[in-house]
């Protein structure tokens, strides 16, 4: 059954990248608390298409690895990146990656962004009822909030459920009712 839900779950993830791709933009729906504060479980995020060199400090991105989408803010962006060819010399066949991310509740930064993964960034969250556009940095109580999360998986999930508890989220509509 957990094959099966992987296989699942990276299939929607190939989708929602090929939909991104093509169209511009998707909707998904966040299930990881690595984002914490600024992006919390069921939050529905907006991605639009955006290329590597114009995204920049601050701004949330979103890659497709190892079949899982993975939106994380950017902790360094680089304007001018070079990509090396597989097939030049030795000391230099190294691709330099234009984009370092981390989660907001992480301690250490994501392994490089490579352009290829790069699906886009996301302008829009929304949450219960509302929608709001994503801050490119934390308050001192978001700060606060993220810290509690870095250090403690069972303050997390404390976090979460509290954050259940006061969020409300919109009612699920049943397509035929009986």
């Amino acid at each position: 059954m957990n094959h099966f839900r992987d296989n699942a779950n990276a299939l929607g993830c190939e989708l929602a990248g090929e939909i991104v791709r093509t169209f511009g933009r998707v909707r998904v729906r966040v299930t990881g608390t690595s984002m914490i504060p600024a992006v919390w479980p069921g939050d529905v995020l907006v991605v639009e298409r955006r290329a590597v060199e114009k995204i920049q400090r601050g701004e949330i991105a979103v890659a497709e690895r190892a079949g899982r989408l993975v939106a994380h803010r950017v902790v360094r962006a680089t304007a001018n990146c070079v990509a090396l060819a597989p097939h030049a010399a030795p000391a230099s066949s190294a691709v330099i990656a234009p984009l370092l991310t981390r989660g907001d509740s992480q301690l250490a930064p994501d392994e490089p962004l490579h352009p290829e993964e790069l699906l886009g960034t996301v302008v829009l969250i929304e949450r219960g009822r509302a929608a709001r556009q994503p801050r490119r940095a934390l308050n001192f109580a978001a700060k606060l909030v993220a810290g509690m999360a870095q250090r403690s998986t069972t303050a997390t999930r404390v976090l979460v459920r509290l954050h259940d508890m006061f969020t409300p989220r919109p009612e699920r509509v049943a397509l035929c009712k009986s």
